[in-house]
């Protein structure tokens, strides 16, 4: 679709359900999400924060643009756009800071030495029984991620969404309003991937 088609006749055809408009209107507003969270997210990056899951928010505040906006008002849709995919972004950042902020800030460093010859370290020391350190479970899970790009090939936008936001702990009612559909249609597409996750880790 050409850059010639203004972004009100995109609104337009998305809410008629024309999926390649709404995938025109994502292509249109990638850079500007990316920007957004470059802006927000402090330098260095803490590792508990997650560009891709940003970025997921970010389309969500995008997608809630389009059901929101409306032309009767001052604003331009792309300022308004902005403005939802910025309080989204900000809000799962205070998810994060509260979940974690606290404990990073007083924890103590695995990596610290712990013998005269600096060749062990605090982690070698301490028996831990978490699956994260489980080598198998560890390697099962980095499979898992890496067959992400191969299922997001399989269902539309909307369903990554849906699936995605689920699993940020949305109740059905909210994704449904969020995405603009109904709550029926949030448990089928929740009942889709959940077959579809289930067939990949049978073929594994």
């Amino acid at each position: 679709m050409s850059q010639s088609v203004s972004d009100y006749e995109l609104l337009y055809q998305i809410l008629q359900n024309d999926e390649v408009s709404q995938r025109e209107l994502v292509d249109r507003y990638h850079r500007t999400i990316w920007a957004i969270i470059h802006t927000l997210v402090p330098s260095p990056r803490p590792s508990y924060i997650d560009l891709d899951d940003l970025y997921q928010e970010g389309l969500i505040g995008l997608l809630d643009a389009v059901k929101n906006y409306n032309e009767t008002k001052e604003a331009s849709f792309g300022t308004f756009a902005r403005v939802c995919i910025e309080r989204e972004i900000r809000s799962l950042l205070r998810k994060y800071r509260s979940g974690s902020y606290s404990v990073l800030s007083s924890a103590v460093s695995l990596d610290m030495s712990v013998s005269e010859d600096e060749n062990i370290v605090l982690m070698d020391t301490v028996a831990c029984p978490h699956k994260d350190y489980d080598p198998v479970y560890v390697s099962h899970l980095q499979w898992a991620k890496d067959q992400i790009p191969l299922i997001r090939k399989t269902i539309t936008e909307t369903e990554w969404l849906a699936y995605h936001r689920h699993n940020l702990g949305y109740s059905y009612k909210e994704i449904a309003t969020s995405l603009g559909i109904s709550e029926k249609d949030v448990d089928n597409i929740l009942q889709k991937m959940r077959k579809k996750l289930a067939c990949l880790f049978d073929r594994a």
